[in-house]
């Protein structure tokens, strides 16, 4: 293995489920760089790439983001539909005639929410930051990863669309029984004695009856982890002419975990905090659950030819447990392996490369599993610039929109930098779902 001296420091952000982006150029693939990869995100992505690295030394900063929003809609029409319940509610009641807008509003909520009961509703969010150090076939690395998903809960009881105050009338609470929107459990939570009014309650808070006890709500489940990697990488076979190599890497790894867990119910105003932003400023407020365990990546890289190479790449190979300081709810009790193919093929050598990635299983996410395909094209113009554009596509998830992404970079003088962007559905106003990415990346390479 050819000696070398690298520096890294990674800042990266993906979506919450199987695949990870990490830095503009694997971005700009699609994430399809198990078998592309050649610079400092080796590590990341395939620790047996590292020793073919191109760079003898590498520092480069390196900054993303990718959002998946299928949540802003949601609630935005849930807390609309709550605004038509109380615009419907007539100043005065004469006869049962005067409460139809009110039933129908009411009515129009259930339908909406049961619409989103099946948990299709959820925004997902991905980050990591960190900084290693390489010297040679070893490398010493500290990673911070994190993915996050919030959760839309409905509750679509008639009973708990209808305002409290209404129901402290006992004329008005009959309608509501009598127009159904009230079962015989709530009519008796409210009236015990019905008809008789001496021995009428209405309304108290707690009691499982009325707008202010309605159990719609958003529930966010953020697992994090603070990683020290030591890394070994080096050739297992090379022929003189160098188009046929196989090399072998393995990452050993100590993981500090952190679990954040917070719900939000339909009368926090953190519900209504809506946009591309739901997880991070969300995770402020939240105290983490500490835990901790050792496992282990591997990876394979292999130049089949002068055109083709391929690699592999498991991740968390040693599914141990994790020993968590106090219970926590869904929090992962083991670690999960999960694996990666990659192929990549030079249409042009050293010019125009095809590659493509496939996860090996479905990961269960909070509200959307998640098995990538991925695939990308790169132009490399020399030593100076690239271009990119790839395609992100979830196998198990038909809802999710595929994310294109597009990107490019220069190298002048050892100065790098990086720019890639995603697109699948955009809107920063916060009052449409969003999905969509970008990365950065500036620093030194030799």
């Amino acid at each position: 293995m050819r000696k070398r001296l690298s520096m890294m420091v990674l800042l990266a952000a993906t979506p919450a489920l199987a695949l990870s982006f990490f830095g503009p150029r694997a971005m700009a693939l699609g994430g399809a760089y198990v078998a592309v990869c050649e610079d400092e995100a080796s590590v990341y992505y395939n620790p047996g790439a590292m020793a073919a690295a191109e760079d003898y030394f590498a520092c480069v900063p390196q900054f993303g983001l990718v959002s998946d929003d299928r949540l802003t809609e949601a609630v935005d029409g849930f807390l609309a539909n709550r605004q038509d319940i109380y615009d419907s509610i007539p100043s005065e009641f004469y006869d049962e005639e005067d409460l139809l807008p009110l039933v129908e509003a009411v009515e129009d909520a259930h339908d909406y929410l049961v619409r989103y009961s099946d948990g299709e509703a959820g925004v997902s969010g991905y980050l990591s930051y960190g900084a290693g150090v390489m010297l040679g076939p070893l490398a010493v690395s500290w990673l911070s990863t994190g993915d996050g998903q919030v959760t839309f809960e409905t509750d679509p009881d008639t009973g708990r669309l209808i305002p409290g105050y209404l129901l402290d009338d006992p004329y008005l609470v009959a309608l509501f029984y009598q127009q159904e929107l009230l079962d015989a459990e709530q009519l008796t939570t409210l009236w015990p004695t019905y008809p008789d009014p001496t021995g009428f309650i209405g309304d108290t808070t707690g009691n499982g009856v009325g707008l202010d006890d309605n159990r719609t709500l958003t529930r966010l489940a953020n697992d994090a982890r603070q990683e020290f990697v030591l890394t070994y990488a080096d050739y297992v076979y090379r022929n003189r002419a160098g188009d046929w190599a196989v090399s072998a890497g393995v990452n050993l790894k100590y993981q500090l975990h952190q679990a954040y867990r917070e719900t939000f119910d339909s009368h926090d105003a953190g519900m209504a905090t809506t946009g591309p932003l739901w997880i991070t400023e969300r995770l402020l407020s939240v105290r983490p659950v500490l835990g901790n365990s050792f496992s282990a990546d591997l990876g394979v890289h292999a130049q089949l030819s002068r055109y083709c190479r391929f690699g592999i790449l498991g991740r968390d190979v040693i599914p141990s447990t994790i020993e968590w300081d106090e219970a926590v709810a869904n929090a992962p009790l083991r670690l999960q392996p999960t694996w990666r193919l990659g192929l990549a093929v030079d249409i042009i050598p050293d010019m125009l490369t095809v590659s493509t990635d496939v996860d090996l299983q479905e990961i269960e996410g909070a509200f959307s599993p998640q098995q990538d395909l991925a695939a990308g094209v790169r132009m490399r113009f020399g030593e100076v610039a690239w271009a990119g554009a790839g395609l992100l596509y979830n196998l198990a998830d038909e809802l999710q929109t595929p994310l294109y992404t597009l990107g490019g970079g220069i190298k002048l003088l050892g100065v790098r930098f990086d720019f890639t962007v995603g697109l699948g559905v955009v809107d920063f106003s916060g009052e449409l779902d969003t999905y969509f990415s970008s990365a950065a990346a500036v620093g030194f390479t030799f």
